[in-house]
């Protein structure tokens, strides 16, 4: 962007000054980024959606011919998909493993280094748009060391929230510089770094409006610059909606209104001021945050002071960039705003990192009040003050990130922050359940069934520990609840029907495995249950074409041909019930091999 002359500077100079003026601004954004953040690389992936994207896909992420399927499988790695459709961001991860070899160093270091690189193209954004180098580094480093991005940053999934923003800066950057000098390098720039962030975040169809503003704000020529603007923008247009025709391919549903519209906005306005409050005074801080009086009317009265201070602080420059800052902010928090978890409150109000990309807009905004600061008669006193507030967050941050080392250390964060959070305590009794601890386990499960009165996964899994310490009448209440509260919850179903199949009671283990099967007719084992009840009811050839379907769905079923042999074994179908059994023992089941020794001799 063409320059304007910035007014010179009398007296002593402060710190921020002295450093930003040099390629030792960037030293200093990358070692702070690092000492916050360098302890990451000891973390251990496993947390909330971390195993869900990692742990879980460990087998096709190692695997390098698959380069390609994670391109077309949605944020989850789910085919088909469901909600979010973020192939670079796969595609990250990706590499990251095929550099890492599965271990969870490499996701965090991908992490760190785009927050490095996008907190340096923060600062050279900054003196772009006539921001002095000094104040520039100060408002950067605010941004580097904040608490509230701790989230983003020592948590896995906030990758897809560090890519947009590294984009944006740098869709910004290209399309001034190919304003200024009119070069086709860096219109390609532009363009490719456009489609990298359509193709990390949905958030980037944005990314031209911001551009629009930025250029009529800022850009001195703008009039004799709309035609080429327009020429620059306009090939946009092919990226998004490329990516919306892919999406329709990976994912064919489109979110309900009670997940992604109106509601969910209307619901989430207070993200607004609670982000600017978590940002200036960092409080409430929380993976899986709940709405609070406190951090909101915080918020909302730092977020009118800091408007307000910067208005009154600004010159005509100056208020063109605390109007771009807050159009910014908005333009780009709107979106996760308009999205909610399909579990509602159950699970959280909203997620912190988020807010990593809109926060630029505000720095803008601080931006103005600091360059304020540096222009007085104390700005020695000031940097020192401000420096103070900066290795203030940082040591918050250092802190907080300790909480994303492991998954115990997370989710005792998360429910300390969010102790209404049934997904919280659901998450955390899994944890300690897999742990073999047990009694914390049904504490949790307790605790997220009574704090969520509607939620049935709590109960699922309390009803499975009930019966693995042989507390039936216990897990069948739970189960029969669970059903209630959720009739379209088909590990609920499953499981009772499972209940009632321990308990003898086949009519209902039968009715309640053809429920489940309605919500999940491709579940192979249920058939195969449904099956077995046939035939232990005598019902042998009503049995067979259940069993067939079951093998047809999944032809590596063990428990199928065990149960098929089974029931031809006890009719008298010796033979064909040995054959079946054979058939499982290649598959590898020891109980087949058992069967085999014991009656097929």
């Amino acid at each position: 962007m063409s320059k304007r002359n910035a007014p010179a500077r009398k007296g002593p100079v402060g710190i921020f000054d002295q450093w930003g003026a040099s390629a030792m601004a960037y030293v200093i954004i990358a070692v702070a980024s690092i000492i916050v953040y360098g302890q990451n690389l000891g973390f251990t992936v496993g947390k909330f959606d971390e195993d869900v994207i990692i742990t879980f896909n460990e087998k096709l992420l190692k695997n390098s011919s698959n380069a390609i399927e994670v391109l077309k499988r949605d944020a989850f790695f789910n085919n088909p998909g469901r909600n979010f459709y973020r192939p670079v961001q796969n595609f990250s991860y990706f590499i990251d493993t095929q550099i890492g070899k599965g271990k969870s160093w490499a996701y965090y270091v991908m992490n760190l280094l785009l927050h490095i690189t996008t907190c340096i193209l923060l600062f050279r954004t900054l003196k772009d748009l006539n921001v002095r180098a000094g104040t520039a580094l100060a408002s950067t480093m605010l941004y580097v060391t904040s608490p509230l991005f701790v989230h983003a940053i020592a948590w896995v999934p906030g990758r897809g929230d560090l890519l947009i923003a590294m984009f944006a800066l740098l869709c910004l950057r290209a399309t001034f510089r190919f304003l200024d000098t009119r070069k086709t390098s860096s219109l390609v720039a532009l363009h490719a770094f456009f489609a990298l962030s359509m193709f990390s975040k949905e958030t980037s169809v944005l990314i031209p409006l911001a551009i629009t503003a930025a250029w009529w704000f800022f850009y001195p020529q703008r009039e004799e610059t709309k035609k080429t603007l327009l020429i620059a923008l306009l090939p946009c247009i092919i990226p998004i909606a490329l990516f919306f025709f892919t999406r329709s391919l990976v994912i064919p549903k489109f979110p309900a209104a009670t997940v992604f519209g109106i509601g969910p906005f209307l619901n989430n306005l207070r993200v607004i001021p609670e982000s600017i409050g978590k940002f200036i005074i960092p409080i409430g801080l929380a993976p899986l945050p709940a709405f609070t009086l406190l951090v909101t009317g915080l918020g909302a009265v730092l977020s009118v002071g800091l408007i307000a201070a910067a208005w009154r602080f600004a010159d005509d420059h100056q208020r063109k960039l605390v109007l771009f800052g807050l159009g910014w902010f908005l333009l780009f928090t709107i979106p996760g705003t308009a999205y909610t978890n399909e579990l509602g409150d159950i699970a959280y109000d909203y997620l912190e990192h988020r807010s990593y990309l809109p926060m630029i807009g505000i720095v803008m905004i601080i931006g103005v009040i600091i360059a304020k600061l540096f222009d007085g008669a104390r700005r020695e006193s000031a940097s020192f003050g401000v420096a103070a507030v900066i290795i203030i967050f940082g040591g918050m941050s250092f802190l907080h990130a300790k909480n994303y080392k492991n998954p115990e250390l997370f989710y005792d964060m998360a429910v300390e922050g969010n102790p209404h959070s049934g997904m919280a305590l659901l998450n955390r009794g899994y944890l300690n359940a897999t742990k073999r601890k047990t009694d914390a386990a049904i504490r949790d499960y307790t605790l997220a069934a009574t704090e969520c009165p509607t939620y049935a996964e709590p109960l699922v899994n309390r009803g499975v520990l009930y019966q693995e310490l042989r507390r039936n009448s216990d897990a069948g209440v739970d189960f029969k609840e669970a059903v209630r509260r959720n009739p379209k919850l088909f590990a609920a179903h499953y499981n009772l029907a499972n209940w009632y199949s321990g308990q003898e009671d086949l009519p209902n283990a039968l009715r309640t495995y053809e429920d489940a099967l309605n919500l999940r007719p491709n579940f192979a084992e249920g058939w195969a249950m449904i099956a077995s009840i046939k035939a232990k009811s005598g019902n042998l050839d009503g049995a067979m074409p259940y069993f067939e379907k079951a093998l047809t769905i999944d032809p590596t079923l063990t428990i199928a041909y065990i149960n098929r042999g089974k029931a031809l074994y006890n009719a008298g179908r010796k033979e064909e019930g040995c054959a079946n059994w054979r058939q499982a023992s290649t598959l590898g089941s020891g109980e087949a091999a058992a069967l085999i020794r014991g009656l097929c001799q």
